[in-house]
C-alpha cells in the first residue's frame, strides 16, 4: 500500500511539473496573448484597428494602465498619433519583454516610452524573501518566481487577483483616505518589512539591489530593440512618493522601511537615475526624469499621491502626462 502510495505521489509531482515548464513555455513565448484583455481595456477600439496616424506606442505597469493615465493625457493631446498602451498592471521588465514582440509588429511606433517605477519594479526581478516577516505560501511564491524563475506563476497571481475582486468591477480602484498601516497596500507592506533596505537600496543602486539595477537596464536594451530605426525611444522614470517628500517617507517609515542616507535617498540625481542615463545613452534612448518637478509642487503644498496608496492621483498623472508632452515638442516629435 506504501509503494502504491509512492508512486502516484511521484507521479503526480511528476505531472505537476511537466504542466508548470510548459505553460511557462507558452507564457514566455506568448504563443497566447495573454494580456488582450488589458489591451482592449486600456485603449479605445478604433485605436486597435485604425493605423492611418502615427503611433505613440507606450509600456509599463499600473502608472500606465487604464483611462485616467499620463497616456490618455498624451492621447488627448496628440491628436496626430494613434497613442496606444500595452502596459499591464502588476508586472515588470520581464512581462513587457514577452509581450514586446507582438505588440511592436502590430503596432510599428514612431514613438516609444518605457516607463519605470521605482517603487516596486526590481522586486519584480527579485521579491523581497523573509521567511521571519512572511507566510509560507507569499515565501513560497516569491521563491519559485525570484528564483527558480517561473514567471507564469506573476501572471497566474495576478489573474487570481482579478476575480477575487470581480466585485469592486466599476468602481474607483483607488480612493484618497487617510494613510494607516492596517489598510495600506498589503504587498508593499509585506515586502518592506521583509527586506527594510529595500527602497533605499533600489534608489542608490547598492548591494543585491544593484544587480538588480543591471537586469533592468539590460532588459530595456532589448526592449528598444525590438523598435525600428526610426523609432524615437524614451524611458520615463517614476520615483516613489517617499522619495518627493518627508511627507510619503514618514508614511514608509510607519510601514517598516529603514533608511541610513535619507538625504541621497530624496536627490534629484540619485544613483539609480544617473545609471539608468549613462547605460540607455549608447542605445539613443533619452530618460526622462519628473522628480524635481514633482518635488517642487509637493513644496508648494499640492500633493500628486495619495495618502494610502503608493500611485499617482489624477493631478499627478495630468502633471506627468503635461511633462512627458513638453518633451516631446522640444524633441520635434510632436507639434
Amino acid at each position: 500500500m506504501s509503494k502504491r502510495i509512492l508512486f502516484f505521489s511521484a507521479y503526480f509531482i511528476f505531472c505537476l511539473v511537466c504542466f508548470l515548464l510548459a505553460f511557462e513555455a507558452i507564457y514566455r513565448y506568448q504563443l497566447v496573448d495573454f494580456y488582450r484583455p488589458e489591451l482592449r481595456a486600456n485603449n479605445p477600439a478604433g485605436d486597435l484597428r485604425e493605423a492611418s496616424r502615427k503611433t505613440l506606442l507606450a509600456m509599463g505597469d499600473s502608472f500606465s494602465a487604464g483611462q485616467n493615465t499620463w497616456v490618455a493625457f498624451l492621447r488627448a493631446h496628440l491628436p496626430s498619433y494613434r497613442v496606444i498602451s500595452a502596459a499591464i498592471p502588476g508586472t515588470g521588465i520581464f512581462e513587457s519583454l514577452y509581450t514586446a514582440p507582438g505588440r511592436f509588429r502590430q503596432f510599428k511606433p514612431r514613438v516609444f516610452i518605457y516607463q519605470v517605477y521605482v517603487g516596486n519594479d526590481l522586486q519584480d526581478i527579485r521579491r523581497p524573501l523573509n521567511w521571519r516577516t512572511m507566510s509560507l505560501p507569499r515565501y513560497v511564491y516569491g521563491y519559485m518566481c525570484s528564483y527558480l524563475g517561473l514567471r507564469s506563476l506573476t501572471f497566474a497571481n495576478y489573474r487570481l487577483a482579478q476575480l477575487l475582486h470581480r466585485s469592486q468591477a466599476g468602481e474607483s480602484k483607488y480612493v484618497d483616505l487617510p494613510f494607516s498601516p492596517a489598510t495600506y497596500p498589503k504587498s508593499v507592506t509585506i515586502y518592506t518589512q521583509a527586506e527594510p533596505y529595500n527602497l533605499e537600496d533600489t534608489v542608490l543602486d547598492r548591494g543585491e539591489r544593484s544587480r538588480d539595477v543591471a537586469t533592468l537596464i539590460a532588459g530595456i536594451k532589448k526592449l528598444v530593440s525590438y523598435a525600428g530605426p526610426e523609432c524615437r525611444k524614451y524611458v520615463v522614470v517614476i520615483p516613489d512618493a517617499s522619495q518627493v517628500s518627508d511627507y510619503y517617507l514618514e508614511h514608509l517609515k510607519k510601514l517598516g522601511a529603514r533608511m541610513r542616507d535619507p538625504q541621497g535617498f530624496q536627490r534629484d540625481d540619485y544613483p539609480l537615475m544617473t545609471k539608468l542615463k549613462t547605460e540607455l545613452a549608447a542605445t539613443d534612448v533619452q530618460v526622462l526624469n519628473p522628480l524635481p518637478l514633482f518635488q517642487a509642487q509637493e513644496q508648494q503644498g499640492q500633493r500628486l499621491f495619495y495618502r494610502n496608496d503608493s500611485h499617482l492621483k489624477p493631478e499627478g498623472q495630468s502633471l506627468l502626462g503635461r511633462f512627458i508632452l513638453e518633451r516631446l515638442q522640444a524633441d520635434g516629435v510632436a507639434p
